[in-house]
């Protein structure tokens, strides 16, 4: 099974919201399943923003059974496949020079870029891409917005709202800590 036969079988499985089934339609129109997860981090190729979703999910599932937490399928299905709905038809092909590694010349290489057409944020423009689709409850929200956890830029401009957050679910901890181990541990760095 392609992970985008996985992503949309664990969404028809799991998530029963009026307007799943519209968000559904959006993302098959949009890049969403050939995206890359990032511009030169984790998940730098194609395909690699729904591999990404894929292994949050699958993490966020390990550490609600692990810590007992008790969050249902269909919000784990929700934060892990959507938090970063935000990164949906925001980068192109581009191309830069580069050295070759190995005999020192530059060569064009066809890269990633952003190409930011809503600047809201990043937690931010997720919760509200999802919130004209299907209504999220107030752990949904708190984790999705929250999710960068100590690299959001409003934790590095020192806004204290993600440890109130923290302090109102637990959600927000086991969605941050999901990304992160899915990011840093279990996907490969490209070029």
């Amino acid at each position: 099974m392609t992970d985008k036969e996985q992503f949309l079988s664990i969404c028809r499985e799991n998530i029963h919201r009026d307007g799943i089934d519209a968000l559904l339609s959006w993302l098959e129109k949009s890049d969403f399943f050939v995206a890359p997860a990032s511009t030169r981090f984790h998940g730098n190729y194609e395909g690699g923003l729904c591999e990404h979703s894929l292994n949050v999910y699958r993490e966020a599932k390990k550490l609600n059974d692990i810590y007992s937490l008790g969050f249902s399928e269909e919000t784990l299905a929700i934060c892990g496949l959507f938090h970063d709905v935000c990164k949906t038809n925001l980068y192109k092909k581009g191309s830069r020079n580069v050295k070759d590694e190995t005999t020192g010349a530059w060569e064009k290489r066809e890269v990633w870029e952003i190409d930011e057409k809503i600047p809201l944020g990043h937690g931010e423009k997720s919760c509200l891409i999802l919130q004209w689709y299907i209504k999220l409850n107030i752990d949904e929200l708190l984790a999705i917005r929250w999710h960068m956890g100590g690299f959001d830029a409003a934790v590095k401009g020192g806004d204290f709202s993600i440890s109130r957050a923290q302090d109102m679910s637990r959600l927000v901890a086991l969605l941050s800590i999901a990304d992160m181990v899915a990011s840093h541990l279990i996907e490969v760095k490209g070029d």
